[in-house]
């Protein structure tokens, strides 16, 4: 009988919880369809990666050019890092290419190809990094609504300088329709990509302090590279490169996809707080995609989206601590998941911008 109960349940909560049958196309009106120009700044963006096949190719940083002086370049002008068309996997021996496809967005709707040579030029030292990784099902196509979307509610009316970056990841299909089985999937391709999120941070400029804000899953792939670079391993590998000794790091939540207690010593990103400021969790209490996390994997806990930071966690974590901070904003968000009813609320960007705009 218990048995019953528990499939019953699991089948109720792949129905309701899944983001595969709740797909986040359907979230955007028909009025809101992607410029030519991004359409096809997007096709090339996917177009074969020439790297080496076992290592990870690094570039010098060289000087920023003139192409990014003056308050203005820097806030009409965002970047799509992408590692769609890169390795998925470090174990097998024809994997694929490392690197990363890079696009120069602007906010008259124009882009155009680029490279992670041409980005690190562009980076003007000292200006804060804001990088924000999308979560699980997400198509490319979206990304490119969403990350237009964010970048003109973060900025509004604000003329502090911001460079922003936009890291997308292969986080769509195919899908099993099992909701417990295609989120163990999407979380741990995350974990993966976040050596393609380290090496994109190793190319920027040491003197640009980093906000990481990271949605679901995106959560969980930041949080894999700052444990990267706080000295982890992943999959049992560590991420050789430098990541700036000295840069200085801050990472958002929202929505967040992973155990509550995974920042704790012994668990899977025990490294990540090493180099971290300060972490804020958004807290939705009321997720209703994050009611079935917990059945994502045996012995699953609750999602730190749902959940914060316990009693518990807090002790364990001793000095480490201090810097978390939940900010419950079940309020504004109620069950809903997706990221746009996050970036849409005057409140959150409210509460968000003091981590981003940091010098």
């Amino acid at each position: 009988m218990r048995l019953t109960a528990f499939l019953f349940r699991v089948l109720f909560f792949s129905v309701i919880a899944s983001p595969v049958f709740a797909e986040e196309t359907a979230y955007f009106p028909a009025a809101e369809t992607i410029a030519p120009t991004q359409v096809a700044a997007a096709n090339d963006s996917l177009a074969p990666i020439s790297a080496p096949a076992d290592s990870i190719p690094l570039q010098p940083i060289a000087e920023p050019g003139a192409v990014s002086s003056g308050n203005d370049a820097v806030l009409s002008t965002y970047w799509m890092a992408s590692s769609r068309q890169s390795v998925q996997t470090i174990h097998e021996r024809c994997r694929g290419p490392w690197g990363l496809n890079i696009q120069e967005l602007h906010c008259d709707g124009t882009s155009r190809h680029s490279s992670i040579t041409e980005l690190s030029q562009q980076l003007v030292p000292g200006v804060p990094v804001c990088i924000f990784v999308h979560g699980s099902f997400v198509e490319l196509q979206n990304q490119y609504v969403e990350a237009a979307g964010f970048y003109s509610a973060l900025r509004g009316s604000n003329a502090t300088p911001l460079q922003m970056i936009f890291f997308t990841w292969p986080s769509d299909g195919p899908y099993t329709g099992c909701f417990p089985v295609d989120v163990a999937v999407r979380g741990r391709q995350a974990d993966f990509n976040g050596f393609h999120l380290a090496y994109l941070i190793s190319q920027i400029p040491e003197s640009c302090p980093i906000c990481l804000v990271g949605h679901s899953h995106g959560s969980r792939l930041i949080l894999s590279a700052m444990h990267l670079a706080g000295g982890g391993t992943i999959e049992g590998y560590a991420f050789p490169y430098a990541m700036g000794v000295n840069r200085r790091y801050r990472v958002i939540l929202a929505a967040g996809a992973m155990d509550h207690n995974w920042l704790n010593p012994g668990e899977r990103y025990e490294c990540a707080l090493n180099r971290l400021e300060c972490l804020l969790n958004l807290q939705n209490r009321h997720d209703l995609a994050l009611a079935a996390f917990p059945l994502s994997r045996p012995f699953g806990r609750r999602a730190v989206a749902r959940s914060g930071f316990t009693s518990r966690d807090v002790r364990t974590l001793g000095g480490n601590a201090a810097k978390l901070r939940d900010c419950d904003v079940t309020d504004l968000v109620g069950t809903k998941h997706y990221w746009p009813y996050y970036y849409r609320q005057p409140g959150i960007i409210a509460a968000i911008t003091p981590y981003i705009y940091f010098y």
